[in-house]
């Protein structure tokens, strides 16, 4: 409820452009504060990426030959990646080179490293800013407050979405006064978000814990249903998250980008991550698979580009074989997707069977790398598939599948048919009707319901 208070504080004297500077640099300092919060090292850390891409920016724009003008977007890819790649990726390269020296008596020493909160984040939306000048996307801000602001804009900074400067910067040129419907809409798609993380997602966590710590004690239909809940628990986690920043945002006035929408109605992979974390998978399109050659050079070219953006966007969410693993896995069924795609078009006449079967290979595809995801280490990953691919004999856990866990499985399914029908990006009514007070009222009685003593932390703060 923080940013509802700020909001109150912020608008309070919103009525001129000099208050509105002020606004935004309370909003910068209150943000500044909130990630101090986590340790006062890291701002060092989000200052130097929001210095150096501030002024890369306006050189790329100011320079007048194209050479010049790459030197200073190497510039910015040398320290926003080289922030990334010290702090979150140095000790996994001194355990992988440890690893496989080791018939050679040679170790290197593990380094005491914390992994600031967000730096995945806040340095992809950063360089994002250079690169979009450099693409021509973009003139660059004249202003270091506005521009630190959209770096460091606390809703969204530990866990996204991945906001582009070109969709937030306009929106800090001109005051927005307070506005009662910005902050019911903003109340509402915030209350969302918290009901599916701590109703949904932590109580689904409480359940399939047991189960992912030590598959091979239990049978392969509860295996089974773990792998679903899994993919429940973390749509319902990180789109939770995504949703509340989302929220917080719009009772402040500013419009953040929709992160997810109904990623599991997708029907092939491709569209899949057209659904999912919308903001990093645009981000890496936009930087990564088009720069390559995206689809514009062959089917083979197509597909080694769209495996080489999914590794790379493994790696990117964590300093683990896991996670390289997984990137791999969806870059290979990316590629077997479009080669089938390439095959049956013009072949297969679309029919509502055809669809259901690409639906249903498609969430079992994204399932079965969810386990790679989730699994604490690659041994444990090897026993749920061998739960999965070879049926044991046991008998369903029927204690397991209780009424109160089953419960949570069809809001999933209820959530993503709203959306299908009202084509909605978020869960709101319109404020001040009778529908908007009943369904805050809901929420918040859902929240303190069935929220979980045990409260666990958002999935994507790792990250």
């Amino acid at each position: 409820m923080v940013s509802f208070l700020l909001n109150a504080v912020s608008r309070r004297f919103q009525t001129s452009f000099l208050a509105f500077r002020i606004n935004k640099i309370f909003l910068l300092g209150a943000s500044y504060y909130f990630y101090a919060y986590w340790d006062v090292r890291f701002l060092t850390l989000i200052m130097v990426s929001t210095l150096v891409d501030f002024w890369v920016g306006a050189r790329i724009f100011e320079a007048e030959n194209k050479k010049r003008k790459k030197l200073y977007l190497i510039l910015s890819l040398v320290v926003n990646l080289g922030i990334l790649g010290f702090f979150k990726y140095c000790n996994f390269f001194i355990d992988s080179a440890n690893l496989a020296l080791e018939n050679l008596n040679f170790t290197m020493a593990h380094l005491d490293l914390i992994l600031p909160v967000g730096i995945s984040f806040y340095t992809f939306q950063s360089m994002s800013y250079s690169l979009d000048i450099y693409f021509k996307k973009l003139e660059p801000t004249r202003n270091p407050v506005d521009f630190a602001f959209y770096v460091a804009f606390f809703p969204q900074l530990v866990a996204g979405p991945i906001v582009r400067a070109g969709h937030f910067l306009p929106q800090l040129l001109f005051p927005t006064k307070f506005s009662f419907e910005n902050l019911f809409s903003g109340l509402q798609i915030f209350l969302y978000g918290l009901f599916l993380k701590v109703v949904i997602a932590d109580n689904i966590a409480i359940v399939i814990y047991p189960i992912f710590k030590n598959p091979g004690t239990y049978d392969s239909l509860t295996v089974w249903v773990a792998v679903i809940g899994y993919s429940v628990q973390i749509f319902c986690d990180f789109c939770g998250y995504s949703e509340m920043a989302i929220g917080m945002a719009r009772s402040l006035g500013y419009i953040l980008p929709t992160n997810f929408r109904m990623p599991y109605l997708a029907t092939d992979l491709f569209d899949f991550w057209r659904r999912w974390h919308i903001s990093l998978s645009s981000w890496l399109r936009d930087y990564l698979y088009i720069p390559l050659g995206g689809n514009q050079k062959g089917l083979m070219r197509t597909c080694t580009n769209a495996f080489v953006t999914m590794l790379l966007g493994g790696l990117w969410h964590g300093a683990n074989w896991k996670f390289v693993l997984w990137g791999m896995f969806h870059g290979l069924g990316l590629m077997i997707n479009r080669i089938m795609i390439s095959f049956l078009r013009g072949r297969v006449a679309p029919n509502v069977f055809l669809t259901l079967c690409k639906w249903a290979s498609t969430y079992l595809f994204v399932c079965f790398g969810w386990v790679l995801f989730r699994s604490e280490n690659l041994g444990v990953a090897g026993q749920i598939y061998r739960k999965l691919f070879f049926l044991d004999s046991s008998i369903l856990n029927w204690a397991f599948l209780s009424l109160e866990n089953l419960f949570f499985f069809p809001c999933m399914i209820v959530i993503h048919l709203w959306f299908y029908i009202t084509k909605q990006d978020s869960l709101f009514f319109k404020p001040g009707t009778f529908a908007s007070y009943l369904y805050i009222a809901l929420m918040i009685l859902l929240v303190f319901t069935f929220a979980p003593i045990d409260h666990k932390g958002f999935i994507y703060f790792q990250f």
